[in-house]
C-alpha cells in the first residue's frame, strides 16, 4: 500500500525579476499522522517524516497558526509534536516550514478533522471472570457511562466474537449478564461496552482477560524456551544511524517488551514508540504514544529501552522510529515494524 503522500511546492525568485515566482521541484513528506483530510478523535501527537534530509534548525512547525516549534521533536527526517490539551471538534492545519540543502525556502501543509467526541462516554468496564467461570456460574460485565444509551456487550475472542444485552440497572450503570454452558470455553476474551446515542456508537474494553471454563494448569518447572538469539553486529564506531539488535521488522512481541540497539558510542538517541489496538476493525481508542524519550548509548554504541505494555489486552501494532545524535551530526531515522503475539 502507498504511503500517504504531501507535495511541497518549492518556488524561488528569479535573479532581477522581483515577484516573479517559478516552481522549482516538488518535494515530499510522507507518512503524515494524523493523515491527510482524515477525520479522527484528538491526537496524542502529529508527525511527518521529511522525504530527504533537511537541516533541523531551519524547520518550524505551526499547528493552527501557532508556532510550536519549541515543544517539537525534530530531526533530519522527522518531526513529532505532543500538543498539551486535546483539540477541539473541527479542522487543524498544520504547516511546516524549512530550507533545503541549497537554502532555498519549502513549506508543506495539510489538514484533518477532529470529530466530535460521542454523546456517549464509558468511563468504566469491570468484570468477574478474571478467574475461570465454571458452567452455571453467571458472568457479570458492569460498565458506567452515560444514563439513556442503548447498550450491549460484545464478548471477543480471536475471529469470533458474541453479542450479550445489557441494561441501566441504575442512573448511568450498566450490566451485561450470561450464565456460562458446557459450550462455552473463553480462554482469552476480550469484554468491549458499547453505547449507541443519537446515530453514535462508543466502545472500550476492560482491562483483564475473561476466562470461561478454562483449564486448571497446575504450574510445572517447565523451562521457559530460550529464544534463538538475534546476531549482534560487530559495533562500527562510524555507524551514526541506530540498528536494532533485538527484533528486526515484523517480529512478534509480548505485551511489554525490551529494545536493545546499536549505534555510534556515547551518542544519543530519540527512541519513539506508538501502538494502534482494535478488536475485528473496532477502534478501542486512538494510536498512543508508549515511549518518546532520549537515551545515551554507551562506551561500546549499545543502547536500549523498555517498551511498556498497551492498556488493553488486544492486538496491537507498534511502530518505532528512532534517531542519534554525535555532537554536531544527526543520523537518518529507522523505522521498526512490529506486531503483538
Amino acid at each position: 500500500m502507498s504511503k500517504p503522500l504531501l507535495t511541497l511546492f518549492m518556488t524561488m525568485l528569479l535573479s532581477g525579476t522581483v515577484g516573479l515566482a517559478v516552481p522549482a521541484f516538488a518535494q515530499r513528506v510522507v507518512d503524515p499522522s494524523p493523515e491527510l483530510n482524515s477525520q479522527v478523535a484528538s491526537p496524542d501527537s502529529i508527525s511527518a517524516q521529511f522525504d530527504a534530509p533537511v537541516d533541523p534548525a531551519s524547520v518550524r512547525v505551526f499547528v493552527n497558526d501557532q508556532d510550536v516549534t519549541s515543544r517539537s521533536t525534530i530531526t533530519r527526517n522527522f518531526f513529532s509534536y505532543r500538543p498539551d490539551r486535546p483539540f477541539a471538534p473541527g479542522t487543524v492545519r498544520v504547516r511546516v516550514d524549512y530550507r533545503g540543502s541549497g537554502g532555498d525556502a519549502r513549506s508543506a501543509t495539510w489538514n484533518f478533522t477532529v470529530a466530535a467526541a460521542p454523546t456517549a462516554q464509558i468511563t468504566s468496564v469491570t468484570h468477574n471472570a478474571t478467574a475461570s467461570l465454571s458452567t452455571g456460574a453467571t458472568l457479570i460485565v458492569s460498565f458506567n457511562g452515560t444514563s439513556g444509551a442503548q447498550a450491549s456487550v460484545l464478548l471477543v475472542e480471536g475471529g469470533t466474537v458474541r453479542e450479550l444485552p445489557a441494561r441501566e440497572i441504575t442512573n448511568g450503570v450498566y450490566e451485561a449478564r450470561l450464565t456460562v454452558s458446557n459450550r462455552d470455553r473463553v480462554l482469552d476474551g476480550v469484554a468491549i461496552a458499547r453505547l449507541r446515542q443519537n446515530n453514535q456508537s462508543t466502545y472500550a474494553a476492560a482491562s483483564a482477560p475473561v476466562l470461561l471454563n478454562a483449564p486448571i494448569t497446575v504450574p510445572t518447572p517447565t523451562p521457559t524456551p530460550t529464544p534463538t538469539p538475534t546476531p549482534t553486529p560487530t559495533p562500527d564506531t562510524s555507524t551514526l544511524q541506530p540498528t536494532f539488535t533485538s527484533h528486526r521488522n515484523g517480529d512478534r512481541v509480548p505485551a511489554g517488551f525490551t529494545l536493545v540497539g546499536q549505534t555510534r558510542p556515547n551518542a544519543r538517541v530519540r527512541v519513539n514508540v506508538t501502538g494502534r489496538v482494535s478488536v475485528l476493525g473496532i477502534n478501542l481508542g486512538q494510536t498512543s504514544t508508549l515511549v518518546d524519550r532520549e537515551v545515551t548509548a554507551d562506551s561500546s554504541g549499545r543502547f536500549q529501552i523498555d517498551v511498556p505494555a498497551p492498556r488493553l489486552p488486544v492486538p496491537t501494532q507498534y511502530t518505532v522510529r528512532a534517531t542519534a545524535r554525535s555532537g554536531n551530526e544527526t543520523s537518518p531515522e529507522t523505522t521498526l515494524s512490529l506486531a503483538s503475539q
